[in-house]
């Protein structure tokens, strides 16, 4: 959390310009990992039971579009920044809450998940953010 909080010190203006040619902001990027952080705690862990079956995932297009829709109301970066904290400080606990020997699958898969394998899958997309936003060209 603390690579996202640092972002609080930059000028907003810095913030609201794509990283690149045709991609987010760092504003959107954080929006959009936030806004997944929102599905996973109202949709995945509350099924994250022995056996459980989890919602497959929307899809990712159309629910990457609402989040941008979405974080439109927050009229800052920082804003967004400290809801994006707190939902994630949410997430942890809800995680490491959870019974760490289940398992269950997404949807139709048969592909069985741990707490641990599933988080792994947002950390690396987390990671693969973060390490757009390092490279970005500004």
């Amino acid at each position: 959390m603390h690579f996202f909080r640092s972002f609080t010190a930059k000028d907003e203006a810095e913030l609201i310009i794509p990283i690149t040619n045709g991609k987010w902001s760092v504003k959107e990027i954080i929006g959009h990992i936030y806004y997944w952080d929102i599905y996973l705690l109202e949709n995945m862990i509350p099924e994250m039971k022995d056996n459980g079956v989890l919602p497959d995932f929307p899809n990712h297009d159309e629910y990457n579009e609402k989040a941008i829709r979405t974080i439109e109301r927050f009229t800052n970066t920082h804003g967004l920044i400290e809801e994006f904290v707190i939902t994630r400080k949410k997430l942890i606990n809800k995680m490491e809450n959870l019974n760490q020997g289940v398992s269950f699958t997404i949807g139709h898969g048969k592909r069985k998940f741990t707490p641990e394998s599933f988080l792994k899958m947002f950390v690396d997309h987390d990671k693969h953010h973060m390490e757009q936003i390092k490279n970005r060209a500004i």
